[in-house]
């Protein structure tokens, strides 16, 4: 699979790092994927992700659905707005989301801009996101998303380092990055096992 030609509606995600990280708005259908582990550090105003999922459909499938942009607000409708600023090749483009997050009381649209490279595999594939900090909403970003086959399914492993250029609640920042994770992981998990199981998702390219 190649990156969505420049044909391909110019909307996308995440979870850049919006992260997948975040997201919590819509009603999504319940999910069959397991989250296996998510752990969430910080150190000052840095965050350090790494989660572990297991999605209940095929891993090229997953793959493809999760790299095609005009899927990602089908995937998660939290991701407001995306558009395709600049392709550089097939594998690679600059990509300019918005994402609503909230988490208790406390909801922001986020705003980033992010060089996204994109390198399917037969059994998968691999994203990378580097934030532009001049033209988003975090001082400091990268996340990286792994999908590989664990038998009929699939075994996600998504990590992250993002620094927010906004006010986070410094006694529960962790402890919120952690709960809309969570609930966003299973959101967007959701999303991805439904488009996967679509009779397309297997087979087209974007």
């Amino acid at each position: 699979m190649s990156f969505p030609s420049k044909r391909a509606e110019a909307t996308w995600a995440g979870a850049g790092l919006c992260l997948a990280p975040a997201l919590l708005a819509c009603a999504c259908p319940a999910s069959a994927a397991e989250i296996q582990s998510l752990h969430v550090a910080h150190d000052g105003a840095r965050y350090h992700v790494e989660m572990e999922v297991k999605l209940q459909a095929p891993s090229a499938a997953s793959y493809a659905v999760f790299a095609t942009p005009g899927d990602l607000p089908k995937i998660n409708p939290a991701v407001q707005q995306v558009r395709v600023i600049e392709h550089r090749g097939d594998e690679q483009a600059r990509v300019y989301t918005e994402v609503r997050v909230c988490a208790l009381f406390y909801c922001k649209l986020l705003h980033q801009v992010q060089d996204m490279r994109y390198a399917a595999r037969p059994d998968g594939g691999d994203l990378h996101a580097e934030v532009l900090p001049a033209q988003s909403d975090f001082s400091y970003g990268r996340a990286d998303w792994r999908f590989r086959p664990d038998g009929a399914a699939t075994h996600l492993h998504f990590s992250a380092e993002l620094e927010p250029a906004f006010w986070v609640p410094p006694l529960i920042g962790p402890w919120l990055v952690e709960r809309s994770l969570r609930e966003e992981a299973q959101r967007t998990s959701a999303g991805i096992e439904q488009l996967a199981g679509l009779p397309a998702a297997s087979g087209a390219t974007p």
